[in-house]
């Protein structure tokens, strides 16, 4: 049989209607588990009409610990653009970079602030061991069309200085908001520093790192009360990530428990069927963020797709933990869905999976915790 391969990272659903191939990925909305999404696999010869721009678009978490994410998303972006590349003969690129820090609460929570964070606005200046980014004066974003770049250097030295954001950005991490912010998906016009990087004419792609779930509330939520919600007792529990999962997952139609269920801190619950509570949560409900996003294209399904480096929906486990110092009792967490081999780990991403299931064709995940995605990216450039 003639060999026959698909694009990865979105693109194959460019090509040309054809038959059903399946990946297992992500978590169909409104319900909890592993979903299966539909892959066009073409009969005939397969001869990939090239799109003729994209827009990719990274949303970088840069909390506490993410620092092993953005060294492993660097360490393979060169292997990423070359698969992206390759398969579709690419010549019209828009590369850009967002945190997914868009703040939280009265600035009262470590390293948020009440003010929107960084606000979806895209991230340009030279961070780490970079004195340059290499980008051309006033540039925001890299962009390579025709070989016209504006930028000095390779691609993968400016990115490196531009992705590095480091570990200070809220522990609240808001990708969703983030995202519809960056775009001008949120109902106000994009940030100024975001003009001229998504265009009308181009194919987008989302590729979202991060290794929580999404935690987008409206802004001026009382969800990130500090003030008055500070024990167990308290309606919202004491401030943490776990308020994201108790208020913005349910798991067979109830909540995550936030007390355990003997009173030990040695108790571990999982549960199965989790998904967002959407309307019944207090965090933004991914079907907004879903229409929110298909709102930017004519024909959303054919002209955006999404990815996501983070944590596997399942398992899902809460187990609790004494907090010395404190008298509050067992604190609810929730366990990994996947440790790396630097011991880094990352948290089942309900929510986020639920997104990518809002847009067919090549939207898929990479685990977090995986040094090399190698062998995901080929998994995707299906050969017959």
């Amino acid at each position: 049989m003639t060999a026959r391969r698909l694009l990865p990272l979105g693109l194959a659903a460019l090509a040309a209607a054809c038959t059903v191939r399946e990946l297992n990925i992500g978590v169909a909305p409104g319900t909890g588990g592993s979903g299966v999404m539909k892959v066009d696999a073409g009969d005939g010869p397969f001869t990939p009409t090239p799109p003729p721009a994209v827009d990719i678009l990274f949303v970088i978490d840069d909390s506490s610990f993410a620092r092993s994410l953005q060294r492993r998303l660097l360490a393979n972006f060169p292997l990423f653009m070359t698969r992206l590349i390759r398969a579709s003969g690419l010549n019209s690129l828009h590369i850009g970079v967002i945190s997914t820090d868009m703040g939280a609460g009265d600035g009262s929570v470590a390293g948020c602030d009440s003010s929107g964070g960084k606000n979806g606005i895209l991230q340009y200046t030279a961070r780490g061991s970079c004195t340059t980014t290499g980008l051309d004066p006033g540039a925001t974003f890299i962009s390579d069309i025709d070989g016209v770049k504006n930028y000095t250097g390779n691609r993968e030295d400016v990115f490196g200085c531009i992705a590095s954001l480091g570990e200070s950005g809220c522990g609240f991490e808001h990708p969703f908001a983030s995202i519809t912010r960056a775009l001008g998906a949120d109902g106000s016009p994009p940030p100024a520093e975001n003009q001229g990087f998504l265009r009308p004419e181009a194919h987008l792609f989302i590729v979202i790192v991060t290794d929580e779930d999404d935690c987008s509330a409206p802004r001026g939520s009382p969800l990130f009360d500090t003030a008055t919600n500070t024990t167990l007792e308290s309606p919202l529990g004491p401030p943490g990530n776990f308020r994201c999962n108790e208020f913005g997952h349910l798991c067979n139609g109830a909540p995550p428990p936030r007390l355990p269920p003997s009173g030990n801190a040695s108790d571990v619950v999982t549960l199965d069927g989790c998904a967002s509570a959407e309307d019944q949560g207090m965090l933004i409900p991914v079907a907004t963020v879903a229409s929110q996003l298909r709102s930017l294209k004519s024909s959303p399904t054919q002209w955006i797709k999404l990815a996501a480096i983070t944590g596997p929906a399942t398992p899902y486990t809460v187990h609790w933990a004494d907090r010395r110092g404190d008298n509050l009792g067992p604190r609810p967490q929730i366990t990994a869905s996947c440790t790396a081999a630097d011991a880094s780990s990352a948290a089942p991403a309900v929510r986020i999976n639920q997104l990518l299931r809002y847009f067919s064709g090549y939207s898929f995940t990479i685990p977090a915790c995986v040094d090399d995605y190698k062998p995901a990216l080929d998994a995707l450039m299906i050969v017959d």
